[in-house]
């Protein structure tokens, strides 16, 4: 292996660490806010919370592809969301046995008071940058997510969701 490659490794996994630790970061935030919401909502029914309120309505099938989870999962922070008076449903204009997800004006609320505990946490790790530091760090991690939406397109989630469509488009000729 030349020394190219190996300072490429080294810098890949300096990177890879650097992204545990922003997520072990994220991962704490939401396991707090998920707490100032309900003691029994989770970390993993705030992101899914996060995605109706962000991008509702949506099925939780549409939900669990997304984040590449279980139906299951998703169905049970769905049922505990409900229960908070987080989620409202409606049947699907086109198919009525679809349930389409939206997040109530309850959800709203939260989500509006925590985006804004979570800029100003930002905000105080980002105090010392420039704007210059702060533009080149969004347009690197939008680059690096517009490559992560790509491979997203091959995931088993989506596979699965092709396949299912084109099974029904077959069995509707």
């Amino acid at each position: 292996m030349g020394e190219n490659q190996t300072n490429d490794g080294d810098t890949i996994a300096a990177i890879i660490t650097e992204f545990t630790e922003v997520m072990a970061f994220s991962r704490t935030r939401w396991a707090r806010y998920a707490e100032e919401v309900d003691i029994e909502l989770g970390p993993v029914g705030m992101m899914v919370l996060q995605i109706i309120v962000r991008k509702g309505p949506l099925t939780a099938t549409g939900i669990g592809q997304m984040l590449e989870m279980d139906k299951s999962i998703v169905s049970r922070q769905v049922a505990k969301m409900r229960e908070l008076e987080l989620v409202e449903s409606v049947e699907a204009p086109e198919d009525r046995r679809v349930q389409l997800l939206t997040a109530s004006d309850k959800a709203q609320k939260i989500f509006g008071r925590i985006r804004e505990q979570w800029a100003n946490s930002y905000r105080e790790r980002f105090a010392n940058w420039s704007e210059d530091e702060l533009d080149q760090l969004r347009e690197g991690l939008h680059r690096f997510n517009a490559a992560t939406a790509d491979v997203r397109q091959d995931s088993p989630a989506v596979r699965c969701a092709k396949h299912a469509n084109e099974a029904k488009e077959t069995s509707e000729a």
